[in-house]
C-alpha cells in the first residue's frame, strides 16, 4: 500500500516541480523547495518498501543479539559522563525477518532516544512471541506525557527537542516499522521514564 501511494505521488510532484521552476517569485521558490523535499521523501519510502519486499521474498534473517548488544555498548561509551548502564536481555530465538541495516536503524533510534533522556539506566528486552518479535526499551528518565506520545510518533513530526523525553528518531521508527508490518507503542515505564515497545515480524525458526 505504501509503495502504491508513493508511486501515485510521483507524477503530481513532478508537475509541481516543473511549474515552480518557471517562476521567479518567492511563492514559486517556496513551492519548489517543498516539492523537492517531498520528492526526496517519496523516493526514500519507495526504496525502503522495495527493500522490505525483497527481504521477505529472499527470506532475509537478522539475529537480534549482535545488533542490539553492539549498539548498547557503543552508547554506554558515548554517555560515560552519566555512567550509563544498558541492561540487555535477548531471547536466543529472536530473529528479525528483514535486513540488518533496517534493524540497526530501528534499534539505534530507540536506544539513542532512551540513552539521551535517561538519568543513568536503560533496559532492553527482546522476546519471541509466536511469529513476531517484541522489543521493549525502558529508561529512568522524565518520560513523555501521554498527550504528546501520538504527536511524537506522527510521520514527519518533530517535537521541540527541549521537551523531556522527545526523541526525533521516533517518527522514523514508526515509518520503517510500518513498512515491515510492525508497530511502535509508547507507554509508561516501570523504571519511571518512557517505555518504547516495538513489534516486528520474526523469521521462521
Amino acid at each position: 500500500m505504501l509503495e502504491i501511494m508513493a508511486h501515485a505521488l510521483k507524477t503530481p510532484l513532478a508537475v509541481l516541480l516543473n511549474e515552480s521552476r518557471n517562476g521567479k517569485d518567492k511563492m514559486s521558490e517556496l513551492v519548489r523547495r517543498q516539492s523537492e523535499a517531498m520528492s526526496s521523501n517519496v523516493q526514500n519510502y519507495l526504496k525502503r518498501a522495495q527493500a522490505a519486499a525483497q527481504a521477505e521474498v529472499l527470506g532475509a534473517r537478522t539475529d537480534m543479539r549482535e545488533p542490539v548488544e553492539g549498539i548498547a555498548r557503543m552508547l554506554e561509551r558515548l554517555h560515560r559522563d552519566k555512567n550509563l548502564a544498558i541492561d540487555v536481555d535477548i531471547d536466543q530465538r529472536a530473529v528479525f525477518r528483514g535486513e540488518r541495516g533496517d534493524l540497526d536503524e530501528l534499534v539505534g533510534n530507540l536506544l539513542e532516544n532512551a540513552a539521551k533522556w535517561c538519568k543513568s539506566r536503560v533496559k532492553v528486552q527482546v522476546s519471541r512471541l509466536d511469529d513476531g518479535i517484541e522489543l521493549i526499551v525502558d529508561d529512568d528518565g522524565p518520560g513523555l506525557a501521554a498527550e504528546h506520545r501520538a504527536e511524537a510518533l506522527e510521520r514527519g513530526k518533530r517535537l521541540d527537542e527541549t521537551a523531556p523525553g522527545t526523541g526525533l528518531g521516533l517518527s522514523i521508527v514508526t515509518e520503517l516499522a510500518d513498512i515491515y508490518g510492525g508497530r511502535l507503542y509508547l507507554e509508561d515505564s516501570p523504571m519511571g521514564g518512557l517505555r518504547a515497545r516495538l513489534d516486528l515480524p520474526a523469521a521462521p525458526l
